[in-house]
């Protein structure tokens, strides 16, 4: 497939690439940052030269917003991500990657469960989450925080290697609630007050994993005493994305978050004056989900949350990750 696109670039000029045609995209509107591209075929997404769309999502800053007629297989989705790189295992199935093994569990190596998650029927590689049967379409009860806000985050950087890339398919939206939040993190980092930017250069955060974005417990893991006891990996505040060179805040989540070697007190000020520099509304984008729709960030450069919905609506979504890359440290 040859594929043509235009799209805003630096002074708001379009520019045209002629290894795309047959797809539009358009900036997203009402927001600094994001495509969406429309005219793709899944049956056609195998065709797509994966240099291509990492080109768009590096002009698009990290952000491409793809429009279908229709849902997506679980083959389908998997093509798509593989556009962006190799797949990482879904939270919350593999023992150390978003759950710690149950009580009584039998303790198996990585190939070991995932032979097991396999042979159950299940895709190691895709989350499906919501409050709706996919089979016959009905609302099924669910933990009350589901519906509620899910705070800022970073998919799954509580590990050494995070995922860069994470791909959101909408298959049953509500008609109200539910919006996706994302916030720009090279915005934010390029507006840090000096004082502060020399303060945190050095600095490394423990991302937390013993909470997910809703406020509730991962499987197997135990409440912390404190965050500093909190499970998790510690990573630069301040990162550096490779392909370009610039610089990105880095934190994670809130939730039990800790800035290593410090007090806690110290630590929870100084994550608080972080986040208020993180997540200004300037540096952020509320997208409104339609059915079909896949969504395909770079967790290195975007945080992301989800609105709240009434408990009277059904959401239902397949997520897949690539693997990362190991985080590199700012250094000036």
């Amino acid at each position: 497939m040859v594929l043509q696109y235009f799209m805003m670039h630096g002074t708001g000029v379009p520019f045209e690439d002629p290894r795309m045609a047959e797809l539009r995209t358009r900036p997203i509107a009402n927001s600094t940052f994001g495509v969406e591209i429309t005219g793709l075929d899944p049956v056609e997404i195998c065709d797509i030269d994966p240099a291509v769309i990492k080109d768009v999502a590096k002009h698009a800053h990290g952000l491409l917003c793809f429009t279908f007629e229709r849902l997506l297989s679980e083959a389908e989705l998997h093509a798509l991500t593989a556009l962006f790189g190799a797949s990482e295992y879904g939270p919350g199935i593999i023992n150390g990657l978003g759950k710690a093994p149950l009580p009584g569990e039998e303790v198996l190596s990585v190939a070991e469960q995932v032979e097991a998650v396999i042979a159950s029927g299940e895709d190691p590689y895709l989350v499906r989450f919501g409050n709706v049967d996919p089979e016959t379409a009905e609302h099924e009860p669910t933990y009350p925080e589901f519906f509620g806000r899910w705070s800022w985050h970073t998919d799954m950087s509580y590990v050494e290697v995070p995922p860069t890339y994470s791909l959101l398919h909408a298959r049953v939206v509500p008609e109200q609630g539910g919006d996706t939040g994302f916030c720009d993190q090279v915005a934010a980092a390029a507006e840090l007050p000096a004082s502060l930017r020399a303060k945190v250069l050095s600095l490394r955060v423990k991302h937390d994993a013993t909470f997910v974005s809703d406020g509730s417990l991962r499987p197997g893991m135990p409440p912390p005493d404190s965050p500093i006891e909190a499970d998790g990996y510690p990573h630069p505040i301040i990162r550096v994305l490779p392909e370009t060179g610039e610089h990105a805040l880095f934190l994670g989540r809130r939730l039990n978050g800790y800035v290593m070697d410090m007090s806690l007190h110290k630590s929870e000020q100084l994550l608080d004056e972080l986040w208020t520099h993180a997540t200004p509304l300037q540096f952020c984008y509320r997208h409104k989900w339609r059915t079909g729709q896949v969504v395909a960030w770079d967790n290195r450069r975007l945080l992301h949350m989800r609105h709240p919905l009434e408990k009277t609506e059904g959401r239902f979504m397949w997520r897949t990750q690539t693997k990362g890359e190991a985080v590199q440290a700012a250094s000036s």
